[in-house]
């Protein structure tokens, strides 16, 4: 039996293929993951905290396209053990209102972008000046939900009390994701400010 080697031209299309469809699928699933997700954050009723819990797991599969943790569905969840007033809860019921749709969209949007980066990065056709463009676009799409997230970051950061803001440091040191942020090095900002002179 004679085995006939493929072209190289014909492997590199093949394992392009293999590599496509696999991103795709990922895609896909991650896109579907998180369309309850959406429906329910688009909605202006009240969600329990079950309901909270499983918006936060689906918004943590979207983790990657942003720099920040997610943190509403956490207080949400916790609105009892942080003891949240009303007004606090309007205030981030009327946020998730206004940003979350639009948050999720771009986060769905920037992983969309980084698959078809990396399926464009392994075609020879490809320029590397076109391949610094289209980073250019996913850093500015990065820099439109940093801003989404931080306004989040922000309302929870001036309506805490000090109390509150305790309480949410111990709950989310038993938290798998936020756990790791509480750990690092209190001085580390300074180090931040320091670089950007």
């Amino acid at each position: 039996m004679t085995m006939i080697a493929a072209k190289p031209n014909e492997a590199k299309a093949t394992w392009g293929a293999c590599i496509t469809k696999r991103l795709i699928l990922l895609l896909i699933t991650g896109l579907l993951m998180t369309g309850i997700a959406l429906a329910k954050h688009s909605s202006d009723h009240p969600l329990t905290p079950a309901e909270w819990q499983e918006v936060e797991a689906r918004v943590g599969l979207l983790e990657d396209a942003a720099l920040l943790p997610t943190l509403l569905p956490f207080v949400m969840r916790n609105r009892d053990a942080l003891q949240l007033t009303d007004e606090q809860i309007d205030a981030f019921y009327q946020w998730r209102k206004e940003n979350y749709t639009p948050m999720v969209n771009l986060m769905n949007a920037i992983i969309e972008m980084k698959v078809t980066f990396s399926i464009e990065s392994l075609s020879p056709e490809v320029s590397d000046d076109h391949l610094l463009v289209f980073q250019s676009e996913i850093h500015r799409m990065q820099h439109e939900l940093l801003k989404l997230r931080l306004s989040c970051r922000q309302l929870i950061m001036t309506t805490f009390t000090q109390e509150q803001w305790e309480n949410f440091i111990f709950l989310a040191s038993d938290h798998p994701k936020l756990a790791a942020f509480l750990s690092l090095p209190q001085n580390t900002a300074g180090k931040h400010k320091d670089a950007e002179r």
